[in-house]
Formats: structure tokens, sequence, C-alpha cells
């Protein structure tokens, strides 16, 4: 045999010796199936989407909506008592030009979701007191001196509001309809609260609760609460 043929079959018998191990590589890999592939899903087990949970909308509610004011409304009060008073004091001004605030009333309207502005006015030229939302007049039997002015500017139902708030009132708490909210100046000459209140503006509401009426005062000089049971 030629070196030439000897070189060729060397040549052909290391192929063939490289080409086993493959060749066994492949058998191997058919009897067990094939190349591995992930298992499939079971029927009826596929990832259901998140439940989005909606928030419940925030129905808004009226001032007055039943017909009573409640601590809450306070707040809206606060929003609008100087056009109110504003609108009163004109009324009053028509009856006599001197006329001057001395107190303020705060109600609901009757069968309607609005506040009620009742001003008390004084006249010196009249002698007499004015109600602004009636029209209505009395004489008045007290010095002129003695008639204190309302400040606008220590007026703040918010304050009074938060006032109530921490001493636990919730916004939904119902004041009495009889007596509203009731604003005036507290002076030696002219005292409104219980004794010990500071001299300044004083709000007073009653709240009903637990069988009883509970008249609260707050003075806006320490917006402190002065509870009066009856």
């Amino acid at each position: 045999m030629s070196d030439s043929r000897r070189g060729d079959r060397a040549k052909h018998d290391s192929l063939a010796r490289a080409l086993v191990p493959l060749l066994v590589g492949v058998l191997l890999l058919t009897a067990c199936g094939g190349v591995a592939t992930p298992p499939s899903q079971p029927p009826g087990s596929a990832t259901a989407p998140p439940t989005l949970v909606r928030p419940t909308p925030v129905v808004a509610v009226k001032p007055c909506h039943a017909g009573r004011l409640t601590v809450g409304d306070l707040r809206a009060i606060d929003a609008n008592w100087q056009v109110g008073v504003r609108a009163a004091t004109e009324r009053a001004r028509r009856w006599r030009a001197d006329a001057r605030l001395v107190s303020l009333r705060v109600a609901c309207q009757p069968l309607e979701p609005q506040f009620r502005w009742q001003g008390t006015f004084y006249a010196e030229s009249a002698q007499s007191f004015f109600l602004s939302d009636t029209g209505q007049t009395r004489p008045a039997e007290v010095e002129p001196a003695n008639v204190p002015t309302l400040p606008m500017d220590r007026i703040s139902f918010s304050e009074f509001q938060r006032s109530l708030a921490r001493a636990g009132y919730a916004d939904d708490a119902e004041l009495s309809p009889t007596s509203g909210v009731m604003v005036r100046l507290n002076t030696p000459l002219d005292p409104f609260g219980p004794p010990g209140i500071p001299e300044d503006v004083v709000y007073h509401v009653a709240i009903e609760g637990s069988g009883e009426e509970r008249d609260l005062f707050v003075s806006a000089a320490d917006w402190t609460l002065y509870d009066y049971t009856s």
C-alpha cells in the first residue's frame, strides 16, 4: 500500500472516531424526548388580573341640609359671614344712617339649605335696636355709651369650630335650632357668657347630647371652651 493511501485511510479513521461521540449524544437526546421545554400551565391556572378598588365618591353635604346647623357648618359660615353682615348692614342703614352692629346670630333659613343672618343693630338717633332679618325695632333702655359695637376683625367662625373640635365635638354634631350661633362682645357693662370668661368677642351655641343640652361659650381671647349644662 502506497504512502498516500495509508494517509487517506488514517484521516478517514480519525474523522470516524470524532463523529462517534456526536452521534451518541444525538441518540441520547432523542431517547430522552428531545430538548427540554418549559412545562405548560394546566388549563384554568392563568393568573387573574388584580381587582381595582375604586374609592367611594365623597358626596358634599350642603350647610343646613337638614334644616339645622352642625359644628362642621361653622367653616362655611366663616367663608360667607362678611357677605351676610354687609347685606344686613345695608338694611339697617336704610332704617337709620348711624346704625351699628351689636350682635350677630346665624341660623338656617326655614325650608332652605341657606344661612340666615340675624344682625342686631343699635342707632343712637332712634334710641332703639333694629333686627335686620325681620325689620322689627325695640326701644333701648340703656345709655348709648354702654352699647358695645361688635368688632368685625375679631370674628372667626373657623377658630370657633376648631375649639369645639378640640373639645370632642364632631362635624356632624347638631346645634340647637332655637339658639343657632350667637356672637356678641362681652364687656363689664354688657356681660355675655358665664362668670370668668374673658372680655372679648364671645361665641355661643347649644348642643344636645346624652339627653341634655349643653350651652357652650368660647372667647376669642383664648379660644377656651366654657361649658354650661342645663
